[in-house]
């Protein structure tokens, strides 16, 4: 009986294994930058970053085209460093935060290209307008922080980089000023972050609670 039964055991741990949950990994907001530049003209590019964003991050390790990934900006912490500037970006002529508060991603797919690198397709939703979006990405390290780092406890840390273009006039933001404006018609957008593996990490923890008090 015994020579039954451990076969049917294995084979059902090997089905459970093979439909494993993603694991969830969270954004360090402390090692983290969400960009943008765009053309002024054909002289040096305005670029810019958002302050506040989040997502959630379940990477499926075993088989990475099933992690899923969504991500939300607070528009209204765009950052231009000049102030007049943004308060334009802010209003209806681009972001129109006050109907617009927020601009969101949610991944439909991953198509892995090589093992550190791959294709994020989703969807993008900014002004109330949605289209499908494709941002090429490339893990740059997977490694737990050094030992002597205070509360940093050695947690899993995996960075990634990504790009993406964006063609604003997609999205209904359509404003040209005058004509020869210096407002360029496509964003990229410039991405660089850490995740980190939470998992029975203490409170104290600075890449998993940095900002989020």
């Amino acid at each position: 009986m015994n020579h039954l039964i451990r076969p049917a055991l294995l084979m059902t741990l090997a089905a459970s294994a093979a439909v494993a949950e993603p694991k969830e990994f969270t954004l360090d907001l402390g090692h983290a930058y969400v960009g943008w530049e765009i053309d002024h003209l054909g002289y040096s590019r305005t670029v810019g970053e958002f302050r506040s964003y989040d997502g959630t991050f379940l990477i499926d390790e075993g088989t990475p085209e099933n992690s899923r990934i969504s991500f939300t900006i607070d528009a209204a912490s765009i950052d231009s460093n000049h102030a007049e500037r943004d308060a334009h970006l802010r209003n209806a002529d681009f972001l129109d935060v006050e109907s617009h508060s927020k601009i969101t991603f949610e991944s439909t797919s991953v198509r892995m290209l090589t093992p550190t690198t791959g294709i994020l397709h989703g969807d993008l939703t900014m002004l109330g307008v949605t289209n499908p979006i494709e941002i090429p990405f490339e893990m740059v390290k997977d490694a737990p922080y050094v030992d002597y780092v205070p509360n940093y406890d050695e947690v899993r840390t995996v960075g990634f980089e990504a790009e993406a273009e964006i063609f604003r006039l997609d999205y209904g933001m359509d404003f040209v000023g005058f004509v020869g404006a210096p407002v360029g018609l496509v964003v990229t957008a410039d991405l660089h972050f850490d995740l980190v593996d939470c998992e029975g990490m203490p409170e104290t923890n600075i890449p998993c609670n940095w900002g989020r008090e």
